[in-house]
Formats: C-alpha cells, structure tokens, sequence
C-alpha cells in the first residue's frame, strides 16, 4: 500500500515532470527520487528492473537524437525522461489505476470525465484478465508462436474474440448501470487526509518552483 495520498501523488508527478522537463538538470532535483526511493526502499530493485526495460527504448530515442544533434542535447534528454520515469514509478508503485480516478475525483475533475477515466479502467483491466485466461489456454494445449500461417491465424482469432468479448462487456456494463441509475457520476470513498510523507513529497516539489523563482 502505498504511503501517500492519491491526489499528492497525481499532482505531485504532474508538476515534477514538468518541471524537469522545462529546466536545466541540478542536483537538488534528485532530492525528490531519492524521497521516494527511501519511502519504498522495499521495491528498489523491481523499479530499478522496470527502469532497465523502460531503457531499451528510450536508449532508441538517444541515439536518434544523438544522430540528429549533439551529444549534449541527447544526454540532457535521456537524463530527463529517467528522472521522470524513475520518479513516477516509485509514486505509482502500489497503484492499481483506480487510485488515479479517486485522485481526480477529489480534485474536483469534472464527473463525465472522472466517469470516463473510472469506465476505461475497468475494461482495460477486465480485457488484460480475458488475454491472459487466453494465453493460458493456448500454453495448455501446446501453442507455440512462429511464422506459420496457424500462427497468425490463431492470433487473428485471439484479437477478433478480444474484440467482440469487449463489445459485449461495454453493453453488459451500460446496462448494468443504467438499471443502477447512473447519470454520469461515479460515487467514490475519498481520503483526502494528508501524511507527514505527503507534506514532504509536496515541500520538495514546490522547493523546485521556489528555487527557480528566488534564483
């Protein structure tokens, strides 16, 4: 679970990204990683691994821009996009998504967009189970992918049930909701209550505005 308040984390990785995105690298924009880092000590090797995957393609983006213009561009991009990254996966660590729509909700989001954000979640999630129940079958019978016409046809299958299957759980769900009531408003539990971890997290961020301003 994690430590901090789902609206500090929303704002907190909205204004940090842009931040950095906009300004000239220093030190003291790593103090608000490392932050987070110390607060999920526990998971540094798994975000460390899923920032070496992200890697692999921003390391693409690197070249090209090395290619295009200079080194010193293409490393101030490169460094840039892993503080973000990096940044984002320590706050979204223990996030299921739906921590995102309660966020909105308590910044007080308009409903039909908080609503749309709650419905896309939710098919989103419902659609990864279905795929994997799939590959699960496809592993038990003995499937294995190649350049064979079988494959692709199996894969064409897979994608066209995916298809239909998200078809019919979008009608299921606008009926189930309307036989609910539902006008356009998700009804959520918020937590607005604020930690010491989150009075932290938002000192060091708006520290960064503060510094820019002041220097």
């Amino acid at each position: 679970m994690s430590r901090f308040n789902s609206s500090v984390l929303l704002v907190s990785a909205f204004l940090y990204s842009i931040f950095i995105s906009f300004n000239k690298i220093e030190f003291i924009y790593v103090l608000p990683i490392i932050f987070v880092a110390f607060c999920e000590y526990r998971i540094i090797f798994e975000v460390l691994k899923k920032l070496l995957f992200l890697n692999l393609f921003i390391s693409m983006i690197f070249i090209v821009l090395l290619i295009q213009s200079s080194l010193e561009e293409a490393l101030n991009i490169y460094i840039r996009t892993n503080m973000i990254i990096l940044f984002n996966l320590f706050l979204f660590s223990h996030s299921s998504g739906y921590d995102i729509v309660r966020a909105l909700n308590e910044l007080r989001f308009p409903k039909k967009f908080v609503s749309s954000v709650y419905f896309t979640l939710k098919m989103i999630q419902t659609l990864t189970d279905e795929l994997k129940k799939i590959r699960q079958t496809l592993r038990a019978r003995g499937f294995r992918s190649s350049t064979s016409l079988f494959t692709y046809e199996t894969y064409g299958n897979l994608f066209g049930h995916i298809f239909v299957k998200s078809i019919k759980k979008a009608n299921a769900m606008q009926d189930s909701f309307q036989l609910r009531g539902f006008h356009g408003r998700i009804y959520l539990l918020n937590n607005s209550k604020l930690s010491f971890y989150d009075l932290i997290l938002i000192f060091l961020v708006c520290m960064l505005f503060v510094k820019k301003v002041i220097v």
